[in-house]
């Protein structure tokens, strides 16, 4: 969570003046009573209006992991990351044990692969390792490679940009 947190503050530090003000007038609408904190209910309250947990589709835990401090509420900093995390579609839950993914996690290729799907298949690493999940497809790959992959096939499309140059240096073109 700690990654996240640092990647959620790193965004905010580099906003416009605008999307900093969305920021705060977020946490604002968060804090219902206006004491600075946003508590669970508040917290809870906001997932119900906006619709932020249809189906169910948070984690359980999501307020006690964004709790950095542990003191029950959610400062500033705190909401940064939940908007950070919500605004970058960062509430990834694995659909075999429903648990909250931060880092590392697989993807069925196929339903990824389909834009007319709604939804892909994902995957905590111990659900994957072990088989703990029933799925119609078997072709799985980490989020990270199949982000390189899309970029791959991307590049490979691209016909306009001309031929890609080889990253070598051959020694006779040296001269």
């Amino acid at each position: 969570m700690e990654e996240v947190r640092a990647a959620a503050m790193a965004n905010y530090a580099n906003m416009s003046v605008d999307r900093k003000q969305a920021v705060q007038d977020f946490y604002r609408a968060l804090d219902v009573n206006g004491d600075g904190k946003v508590t669970r209910q508040e917290y809870l309250d906001a997932l119900e209006k906006n619709g932020w947990n249809q189906n169910n589709s948070l984690p359980s835990n999501l307020f006690e992991v964004l709790d950095k401090n542990h003191d029950g509420t959610l400062d500033l900093e705190e909401c940064v990351t939940f908007y950070y995390m919500i605004a970058g579609r960062r509430l990834v839950s694995c659909d075999a044990c429903r648990s909250y993914m931060l880092g590392l996690y697989f993807l069925c290729v196929k339903c990824y692969d389909d834009v007319n799907k709604e939804k892909t298949y994902k995957l905590c690493c111990p659900c994957y390792h072990n088989k703990h999940f029933k799925h119609g497809h078997s072709y799985f790959l980490d989020n990270f490679v199949l982000l390189r992959r899309v970029r791959t096939k991307l590049q490979e499309g691209n016909t306009s940009a001309g031929p890609r140059r080889s990253s070598s240096i051959s020694v006779s073109s040296i001269g």
